[in-house]
């Protein structure tokens, strides 16, 4: 392994975690983790399927995975589910999964090889959820790895979010658009937050929040978009809730809110008529990411400079800050 590492980011994206493991991206290792559904994590799972010994993940982004994308039929003998905190040795390394706090299923990974250094990888993860793990080399996201990237105004996002929804209902239906994950968790966010207008969804969304639904969160009453009760709930206030990507092309009359992870300077920001950006965000911003470091108390740390961020000014800034030997990697 690269300089002598046992934990390194390869030019592919691939996570090399001691001598069996590989994690969100094909590489030449008999197990290869997945840990969560997102797209930049789950590149040549196919691949994964035909190499590998096993692919593991947990049980909730396996039902995640297999609901928005299917998975090759005949595999079933290589893919595997592991539940948080259990245990799995293979060719010397033992390996087990921790919250991650990110999206439905999100895994942290800790791998602990024959000479018992532990080796953690975060994956992407945010606070409230993930568990700090104590390691020895630390590899960690990079998604908001610049000091300006803080968001002082966290723990204000939801209630303004709530707040906007239930003045604009006063007026027009609302429409909110984000990722798988912020989608089905702003249902649970205004359901708590009191609003009882019915929510809308598409199909995909709805399959989606019924996984939640399921497995962890109570997010009140929704609709599939389409059927009769949706049908009879849109004539009166209603909320529609869609995927970023449909915003474009979406006609439909009524509030608009974004869901962003990268608005840095309010909570909520009008950006147009009827047009508004909310700062709700999946990833840690930088004082929590640096807050991991420090609590974890790594040797050296790799940053993730394949998927979005900004993993080179985090490395030096970790270093800065902590005094702890960091690098960015590819």
């Amino acid at each position: 392994m690269a300089r002598g590492l046992k934990a390194i980011i390869d030019r592919t994206g691939a996570v090399l975690l001691g001598n069996s493991v590989v994690c969100d991206a094909p590489a030449d290792r008999p197990l290869r983790i997945v840990t969560h559904g997102h797209s930049d994590h789950t590149s040549g799972l196919s691949k994964s399927f035909q190499r590998c010994q096993k692919v593991i993940m947990t049980p909730a982004t396996c039902d995640f995975l297999k609901l928005l994308y299917g998975f090759p039929s005949g595999r079933d003998e290589v893919l595997h589910t592991l539940d948080y905190g259990a245990p799995l040795e293979f060719g010397g390394d033992a390996l087990t999964l921790f919250k991650a706090g990110h999206i439905l299923g999100s895994a942290q990974v800790l791998v602990e090889d024959d000479e018992g250094t532990r080796l953690v990888y975060t994956g992407d993860f945010k606070f409230p959820g993930a568990e700090i793990i104590p390691s020895d080399v630390l590899v960690i996201e990079a998604t908001y790895g610049k000091p300006s990237n803080r968001r002082p105004f966290k723990d204000e996002v939801e209630v303004e979010l709530v707040t906007l929804v239930r003045e604009r209902l006063k007026k027009e239906p609302v429409f909110i658009f984000g990722y798988h994950g912020k989608t089905q968790e702003v249902i649970g966010t205004l359901h708590h937050g009191g609003i009882e207008a019915p929510v809308v969804l598409p199909k995909r969304i709805y399959e989606v929040a019924k996984l939640y639904k399921d497995r962890e969160a109570k997010l009140g009453d929704y609709y599939q978009l389409g059927t009769t009760v949706a049908k009879e709930a849109m004539k009166h206030p209603y909320i529609g809730i869609y995927h970023l990507r449909s915003a474009e092309r979406f006609q439909e009359k009524g509030t608009r809110i974004y869901l962003s992870g990268w608005e840095f300077e309010q909570a909520c920001k009008k950006v147009g008529e009827d047009e508004y950006l909310v700062a709700l965000s999946d990833h840690s911003d930088f004082d929590e990411l640096i807050a991991y470091v420090e609590e974890s108390q790594p040797k050296f740390v790799v940053t993730d400079n394949y998927r979005v961020g900004d993993a080179v000014t985090l490395a030096r800034e970790i270093q800065k800050r902590l005094g702890i030997q960091a690098s960015a990697m590819p």
